[in-house]
């Protein structure tokens, strides 16, 4: 019978799930079963296709393949022509597994929903695990601005949304001071907040596909291919690939002023709402802090490119 489980990771985000019986359990004893498990849970896939990203022979994986769904752990999902031929490509059976354990459960893992989200996210997201880090910028006066930020707090919502689609074992926060002392620049990051806050955000800016523009204090102006923005609640939501390692990417997450980076984390929230058809490579989007029951805190906002 499904269950429904709440993310721990994203207490706002609830999963269906189906308790682990004793035939399943003895097929996911097997790691290499898990992991196509996993694979599936994220999209429908092949077996070859499969087999390459796991790097298995061709009789491995259809070995694999049907212990799950002896198991009924896979099924069909739909078949499509590949390399001149037709494949069938499996889905996992549910987008999350328990094993019961009395009072308490274990979840066994969960499966974000959006596919246009995991495709934003990815290399970042690789195989339900986050590889990369939020960066924000230190709250000890730091920089050739000598400026203190304060925006830290907001990487906690980032790590949420995060969560709701991998995992993480490792610490997922740094200071941009701690990334300039390690010059590790060749990762995958989610830069929180502007160049006068985040000196990480500064030494990436010009390779956004926006930027902000000036040399000096207080680069109160965003930049686009469209239009220019200097309004305290515009922000920034923008990817491209990380210069120092093609292979990694980075994130930017932030606005002309504080009220401008909240606006941005709340859309970054709702990655699902201003993604549009989103395939791969660089993206931005420039939205607008809404202050809709006059508290003075941003609590929705508005996407204007």
């Amino acid at each position: 019978m499904p269950r429904i489980l709440r993310n721990e990771k994203n207490p706002e985000e609830i999963i269906e799930s189906e308790d682990l019986e004793e035939e399943k359990i003895k097929a996911l004893s097997d790691s290499t079963r898990r992991k196509i498990l996993e694979i599936l849970a994220e999209e429908p896939a092949y077996p070859l296709e499969v087999a390459r990203e796991l790097d298995l022979e061709k009789q491995k994986i259809y070995y694999h393949f049907q212990k799950l769904e002896d198991a009924e752990l896979i099924e069909d999902d739909h078949e499509e022509k590949v390399s001149g031929g037709s494949a069938t490509f499996y889905r996992s059976t549910a987008p999350g597994y328990l094993i019961d354990l009395g009072a308490e459960g274990e979840k066994f893992f969960s499966a974000a929903t959006s596919e246009n989200v995991k495709k934003f996210l990815q290399p970042m997201l690789d195989s339900g695990e986050i590889q990369g880090n939020i960066v924000v910028g230190s709250p000890e006066e730091h920089g050739p601005d000598r400026v203190q930020a304060r925006d830290g707090h907001l990487a906690g919502e980032v790590a949420l949304k995060l969560g709701g689609y991998g995992q993480k074992n490792s610490p997922v926060v740094k200071l941009d001071t701690e990334v300039f002392r390690d010059e590790s620049f060749d990762e995958n990051m989610v830069l929180i907040g502007g160049v006068l806050t985040n000196t990480v955000t500064k030494k990436f800016n010009d390779d956004f596909p926006v930027s902000f523009e000036g040399e000096n204090f207080p680069y109160r102006e965003i930049r686009t291919p469209e239009s220019s923005y200097s309004e305290d609640a515009i922000g920034i939501i923008a990817k491209t690939e990380n210069p120092e390692d093609p292979e990694k990417s980075v994130f930017m997450i932030a606005g002309v002023r504080n009220s401008g980076t909240e606006a941005a984390v709340l859309a970054f929230k709702n990655l699902e709402d201003i993604l549009d058809n989103y395939s791969r490579g660089e993206f931005y989007r420039i939205v607008r802090g809404l202050d809709l029951d006059g508290d003075g805190d941003i609590d929705d906002f508005e996407v204007v490119e």
